[in-house]
């Protein structure tokens, strides 16, 4: 879905994010537009849905070494089909419309048949964090949010093909019982993540 992970020394795209080792990943301003119009489709959703109830609030800053508290499946809680309740990190509020949209595509995972193998729960899960990540890139490079690296991993690991492992490996609780059933089948995916990120993704050294 990204531009592509390029050198540093690229001066061609219009927006990028750098990640700590250096690399760049870069974005053409049409597909942060989709990505902004994806994100503004799934907050109509939220707020125009009659049957839909949730609760948007915002937590206390988090610095780098609190991702824990700002990963989408943490900061969401959805309840049902129809209500979710938002935490957002205090410092991220330009974000508000990642968080909605993790709320919008979880909601609609569970309207779906909620008593599914965990491959199809995974599934759903991955597809409800590639929301957030898109609504995370526009507002960072469309909306001038803050940075904050922890999430900017995500969009890197989308564009590596790692984040499936990112999402196992950083204990996502959406999927409740099923996460270490997905880990010891996806054991694989994890141990390729964890090797872009020592090698691709941190600096040499790196945390």
């Amino acid at each position: 879905m990204l531009a592509g992970l390029v050198g540093a020394e690229s001066l061609d795209a219009q927006y990028r994010l750098t990640a700590p080792s250096g690399s760049v990943v870069e974005f053409q301003a049409d597909l942060l537009l989709r990505f902004r119009d994806r994100s503004d489709s799934l907050m109509t959703d939220l707020v125009e849905d009659p049957l839909v109830l949730y609760y948007r609030s915002f937590g206390r800053e988090l610095d780098e070494s609190e991702a824990r508290d700002a990963w989408p499946w943490n900061a969401v809680e959805v309840v049902t089909d129809s209500s979710a309740a938002l935490v957002m990190p205090g410092n991220l509020r330009e974000a508000g419309r990642a968080y909605e949209s993790y709320a919008v595509l979880r909601m609609h995972a569970v309207r779906q048949d909620p008593d599914v193998a965990c491959d199809e729960l995974f599934s759903r899960e991955v597809e409800a964090v590639d929301g957030f990540i898109d609504g995370w890139v526009a507002a960072r490079l469309l909306f001038g949010g803050p940075a904050y690296e922890p999430l900017d991993e995500l969009a890197f690991a989308r564009e590596a093909g790692v984040l499936a492992g990112l999402i196992l490996d950083r204990s996502d609780r959406q999927l409740g019982g099923c996460l270490q059933v997905s880990r010891e089948r996806r054991a694989e995916e994890i141990a390729a993540y964890r090797a872009w990120r020592t090698e691709r993704y941190l600096p040499p050294g790196g945390r």
